[in-house]
């Protein structure tokens, strides 16, 4: 049971952005497209432990001094460092090995995921403002390794829809750490009025870039014109997501948080069906 926590299969809800890119393509029906994208989802969820792994590695001292994570299997010593380390190089090898068998294209970003993580967990982790950037550069990753696995082009707009919502959810859960006892070393560098700040532009650059894109940018199915009003579920998935950010405890886990509010989920599972008949219907 410890080596599957370890694994944190709570995250790999993150790994569906990898179909993100054929379901705006109107391709998520197409056998080929769905296999594909099934098998990069596989695969970044090995690829993503991973790193999940070796963050835990650099974060053992830090998370044993913490209120929820120092029951995670390594601060807690139920997993050594060195059975960690094994358990890391083995799932990577797995998942590296299923990506050049099944999907060679998107191994170049898979790598470049692997390594920007390193970077993150040794240094940028601590760099104010970069800290976040970089977090929500790797949820762009996810849409970017579904594209190339499935050869299929994703749209500027959706990139920069999800990178403003990347950032929004990041920031939060920070501004949502900054009020505990024991927190990560770079929260000591930001003020709450500066992330409140972040907290606010994100939010609009998220509202703003849909609006956009719900105009300007989505040609699909018999009645783009509909698309805009779409916009309803994203500023009620977003006003409630702030809301939640400073009367939630549960705000440091976002990937929790989503699934537990009702306000939040169904929100997001309107818009999904929503998008759903407007694109394929």
């Amino acid at each position: 049971m410890a080596y599957l926590t370890l694994l944190r299969p709570k995250q790999w809800v993150k790994n569906f952005l990898v179909f993100v890119p054929i379901f705006f393509a109107q391709d998520f029906f197409g056998k080929d497209k769905i296999w594909q994208a099934s098998l990069s989802f596989v695969v970044f969820c090995f690829i993503a432990s991973t790193v999940y792994i070796v963050n835990d590695i650099f974060d053992k001292k830090t998370d044993q001094n913490h209120p929820k994570k120092q029951y995670r299997p390594i601060a807690s010593g139920k997993i050594s460092i060195k059975a960690a380390i094994f358990m890391a190089t083995f799932i990577f090898s797995i998942g590296i090995i299923l990506a050049y068998i099944f999907i060679p294209k998107a191994i170049p970003l898979l790598l470049i995921y692997v390594f920007l993580n390193l970077i993150y967990s040794y240094r940028i982790k601590h760099i104010v403002v970069f800290d976040v950037l970089l977090v929500s550069v790797f949820y762009l990753l996810r849409i970017l390794i579904g594209g190339f696995a499935t050869s299929t082009p994703i749209s500027s707009w959706l990139i920069l829809c999800v990178f403003f919502a990347s950032l929004l959810v990041i920031i939060g859960k920070r501004l949502g750490e900054q009020g505990q006892l024991h927190k990560r070393v770079v929260l000591q560098y930001y003020s709450n009025d500066f992330l409140r700040q972040l907290l606010s532009v994100s939010s609009s650059l998220v509202i703003a870039s849909y609006g956009l894109y719900s105009i300007l940018g989505f040609h699909l199915g018999d009645h783009p014109d509909l698309v805009v009003y779409s916009i309803f579920f994203v500023v009620l998935g977003v006003f409630r997501y702030l809301y939640l950010i400073y009367s939630s405890a549960e705000i440091e886990y976002p990937e929790k948080l989503i699934f537990a509010d009702k306000i939040v989920f169904g929100s997001i599972v309107s818009w999904v069906i929503y998008m759903f008949f407007i694109i394929y219907i």
